[in-house]
């Protein structure tokens, strides 16, 4: 093992082995946790629920009818839940048409592929430009070079499809995922159905749903459930919100297609909709065939008198109606007696018993010294986007050190192999700047964890808001320690992908002052597998790298390259170039170049140019060298910026920046800013653990430190 390589060892046993001890031990912990107030407690119970027993039985049909009624009540609000799923992605896909102004076949691949993937209720989403006569040519050109043969605009006449005729205007399917050559063309302004939905839309601004109709597709199949679409109006330069100004800057709608029945299966597999049945009909539609029935021949079953419930749903600019009925042999009262209902408050008084007494077994626990392997907690310092940091001991060398484990509730396979595989990436960097990975395995209870070295310090984002933006020449010194641990990583083959303020700690660092470290590799990306660097031959497994190339959107939007956005699969070591000339932006002005709600309005920001100039908006004077660096790196294409993290810290070395930041300024800063800083940063920390503690689903990254 060479002197540059950082030891890194498992242990920790691989499997929970329960035995006679283990048991006799936990067994010992319950029994020395009961107390007389819990037998007490839980007589107490048994004999209420006895006594209770008979007023239950009297009250059974009332509460089989409460129970049918929540029941319902669930299922609808469930129902009413996922029919905004499409509208919401639907919203989504319409904003980014307007945000960019138009959109390649490829660009709506990768866009509506995710979210057919991740709702699996939408049958199709589909673009309809508005096409002038003397553009159709050229649509169908498009159309034909990227593949649809055949691709042509047609109508329906007399039942039969032919070539559309010449009009002003046409409004064809022109893209679709999953495409279909059966519907690709169909010019819906010669359908008068579905363009009086358009039209609708149009003049609202609002997304319009059509009455039930059937697909094209579905021609000739008589079980074919109708389908519902949902038109977006896309307007030019955003929605000018008057009718004459609606229909004269119209450039499309974006529609999405769905089966009802499928959504109401979903809604009713995530409650507990056992023992009901249902039907969902448009009321206004002149077909009353059932949007969807539950179960299939629901229309046709028998209904119980006082059992029968009407929800109106309101699913775009549409009024429906669902009905909600018991099954034949469902809610019916319980015959059971006394006896039975007094059993299940005895079984009640115990449950509870054996609760209190284990969350009391379990507290005592907590409150004793925890372990994870060699290593003793001592404190909890912050949560991040994979797992819990904990400050700890070695059980011998007595060595400070950081413990992350995995977060609870979220230990699937897949998880537990991204964290895993954070840490061996991690641990095969050696530049100073990259955090330094000292062992890693599983605790006796199955978590994973591994032990870093432990930081005292704070991140970037911490120290802009304590002092404001940062001087240029102290700028160019924080940035040029993260080029050279990136850069490394990027000869690797490896990209960090998630670069921002957050994740990069300043600290004192073996008595070096103003010491920076890249943090949290958790989004890395090996390019190996999929785009090699020059000079490097991939030797990651596949499996191993699609582990974060599944398309899914990883990062912070503020901080992040265009192509991380549009294209996540493709992005390269330029990206972490990108975010790195956001962080040095935010030093520079305590603010993000491209500010935005969302991901698609930062992404907006990104595509109308470079943010204001460093001169115009910077506390301190900046040089114009290293104005004109910044730009770079934050430029839209991104073979316009700095080709690597070498290239960027030879290009912040050469510019002009006068007076240069020295060690006697770092240590001043250290010596009169640094106890309050350290001090602003823990209390932060302690602030942010206690919502946590409220809000145990949230996240935060750069949790290491102080």
């Amino acid at each position: 093992m060479s002197g540059s390589e950082r030891p890194v060892r498992r242990s920790g046993p691989e499997t929970v082995r329960f035995t006679g001890r283990r048991l006799r031990s936990a067994f010992s912990s319950w029994r020395a946790s009961v107390l007389v107030t819990d037998v007490v407690i839980g007589s107490v119970i048994g004999a209420l629920s006895l006594g209770i027993g008979a007023y239950v039985l009297a009250r059974a049909q009332a509460a089989t009818h409460l129970a049918f009624t929540e029941r319902a009540q669930r299922l609808e609000a469930a129902v009413a839940e996922k029919l905004l799923l499409p509208q919401e992605d639907l919203t989504a896909l319409s904003n980014f048409f307007e945000a960019t102004g138009e959109m390649t076949r490829r660009q709506f691949h990768l866009l509506a592929g995710p979210m057919l993937v991740r709702h699996k209720l939408v049958y199709a989403f589909e673009w309809l430009p508005v096409v002038r006569e003397s553009e159709r040519v050229l649509y169908e050109e498009e159309a034909r070079d990227a593949g649809l043969t055949n691709y042509r605009f047609w109508e329906v006449a007399a039942g039969q499809p032919r070539t559309a005729g010449h009009r002003d205007f046409y409004v064809p399917i022109h893209y679709m995922e999953p495409p279909s050559a059966l519907a690709l063309g169909f010019d819906i302004a010669a359908d008068p159905l579905r363009w009086t939905t358009a039209e609708t839309a149009r003049d609202s601004g609002r997304i319009a749903a059509s009455p039930p109709f059937g697909l094209i597709e579905d021609a000739g199949k008589p079980d074919a459930l109708p389908v519902v679409a949902m038109y977006a109006p896309v307007y030019k330069g955003g929605d000018p919100a008057s009718d004459a100004g609606r229909r004269a800057s119209l450039a499309g709608f974006g529609m999405a297609i769905f089966r009802a029945a499928p959504v109401v299966d979903s809604a009713a597999a995530e409650i507990d909709a056992s023992g009901l049945g249902l039907v969902l009909q448009d009321p206004d539609a002149r077909e009353k065939r059932p949007l969807a029935q539950r179960p299939r021949d629901a229309a046709a079953l028998p209904r119980r008198a006082g059992f029968r419930l009407e929800f109106p749903v309101t699913f775009a600019d549409r009024r429906w109606a669902l009905t909600v009925f018991p099954l034949p042999g469902a809610f019916l009262a319980s015959k059971r007696g006394a006896i039975g209902v007094a059993a299940a408050g005895v079984l009640a008084s115990m449950l509870v018993f054996a609760t209190l007494t284990s969350l009391r077994t379990i507290s005592r626990l907590r409150r004793q010294v925890e372990k994870v392997g060699p290593y003793r907690l001592v404190a909890r310092l912050g949560r991040g986007a994979m797992g819990v940091v904990w400050e700890a001991r070695h059980a011998l060398l007595r060595r400070p050190t950081a413990v992350k484990l995995l977060a609870p509730g979220v230990q699937g396979e897949r998880s537990l192999a991204r964290f895993e595989r954070e840490v061996q990436l991690t641990a095969g960097l050696t530049h100073p700047s990259t955090i330094a990975i000292y062992d890693y395995g599983r605790t006796a209870d199955g978590v994973f964890y591994y032990a870093m070295e432990l930081l005292r310090g704070i991140n970037l984002h911490q120290l802009v808001d304590l002092d404001g933006p940062l001087p240029p020449a102290r700028v160019v010194h924080l940035l040029r320690q993260a080029c050279g641990a990136l850069a490394e990583a990027h000869t690797a083959g490896l990209i960090h992908r998630d670069i921002k303020p957050a994740n990069l700690m300043v600290c004192l660092y073996g008595g070096i002052p103003d010491f920076l470290k890249v943090l949290d590799f958790g989004l890395v990306k090996d390019v190996g597998a999929v785009e090699p660097l020059p000079g490097r031959v991939a030797t990651e497994s596949s499996g191993d790298a699609a582990l974060s190339q599944d398309g899914s959107l990883l990062g912070t939007p503020l901080y992040m390259a265009p192509e991380g956005m549009s294209d996540p699969t493709h992005v390269d070591a330029r990206a972490d170039v990108f975010a790195l000339g956001a962080v040095g932006y935010f030093l520079l002005t305590g603010k993000s170049p491209f500010v935005g709600r969302t991901a698609i309005e930062v992404f907006r920001m990104e595509r109308q140019g470079p943010p204001p100039a460093l001169s115009q908006v910077a506390r301190y004077p900046v040089p114009p060298s290293l104005d004109r660096v910044i730009c770079r790196c934050l430029s839209f294409r991104r073979e316009d910026r700095p080709s690597s993290a070498e290239a960027l810290d030879a290009m912040l070395e050469e510019c002009a920046v006068a007076p240069a930041w020295k060690v006697e300024d770092a240590r001043a800063w250290w010596r009169e800013r640094g106890p309050a800083a350290l001090d602003a940063a823990r209390a932060q920390r302690e602030e942010r653990d206690q919502v946590l503690s409220l809000t145990p689903d949230s996240r935060a990254s750069g949790s290491q430190g102080q």
